[in-house]
């Protein structure tokens, strides 16, 4: 449970309300630029790769990125840990950052536009913290304040359900939880934009898809997802 809540934690990259998928995602160190922020994330997972028909030879350099990006970085992330949140939050958007640049070299306009939908969808609520999606959407400095109420009040719901569990069914009660919670939210959320912003969103994150990171082949459509309400 100690790891899961750490994954939660990671502050600015995929943030709090990350989704249900990438909450259970227990192993931020492998795969494709593991640990590097929510396209890494979703890279390393099979149901997406073949989402975004990844060829084996991407698949390599693709690899190869994350590995170069793991030396490179390696004694920052040391000390990841001793750093404040604005300071930890930075320096992981920062690397997340340089990593997204070196995916869409290898990867292409389509696959990327693709990967941004569904890094989208699993960040939900948190998304609309984002400078680029408010200015995309044209967010009210009144809309701005009702969502990152909205957000942080989910974060305390979300952190109290987790709180003594993750094991048996305790863990299933608390990702069952999680996902209702993270409906409630994006409900809300969807209930402070206009018609027009809500339009918006759904063409910013495309078709609905579940990440699926245990279990089964890794990914599959999940019909009128939150992400397009």
């Amino acid at each position: 449970m100690r790891s899961l809540g750490k994954v939660m934690l990671t502050v600015g990259v995929v943030g709090l309300l990350a989704g249900s998928a990438l909450a259970q995602q227990r192993q931020p160190g492998g795969g494709f630029g593991g640990g590097f922020g929510g396209s890494g994330m979703l890279l390393r997972n099979p149901g997406v790769q073949k989402e975004l028909k990844v060829t084996d030879d991407q698949k390599e350099k693709l690899t190869k990125i994350s590995a170069d990006i793991r030396e490179k970085h390696k004694d920052d992330l040391a000390k990841l840990r001793d750093l404040s949140q604005e300071d930890r939050t930075k320096l992981m958007k920062e690397i997340a950052d340089e990593s997204k640049k070196a995916y869409g070299e290898v990867l292409n306009a389509d696959q990327m536009k693709r990967l941004h939908q569904i890094e989208l969808q699993q960040r939900g609520v948190q998304a609309f913290s984002d400078p680029e999606v408010q200015s995309a959407l044209k967010l009210t400095d009144e809309q701005k304040d009702k969502l990152k109420t909205i957000n942080e009040d989910a974060r305390k719901e979300m952190q109290a359900a987790f709180q003594g569990g993750g094991q048996g069914g305790d863990r299933e009660a608390a990702m069952k939880k999680l996902q209702e919670l993270r409906k409630d939210t994006m409900d809300k959320a969807s209930a402070v934009l206009t018609a027009d912003q809500k339009k918006a969103w759904k063409d910013m994150t495309g078709e609905a898809y579940e990440v699926k990171f245990e279990g089964g082949p890794g990914a599959g459509r999940r019909p009128g997802g939150n992400n397009n309400q």
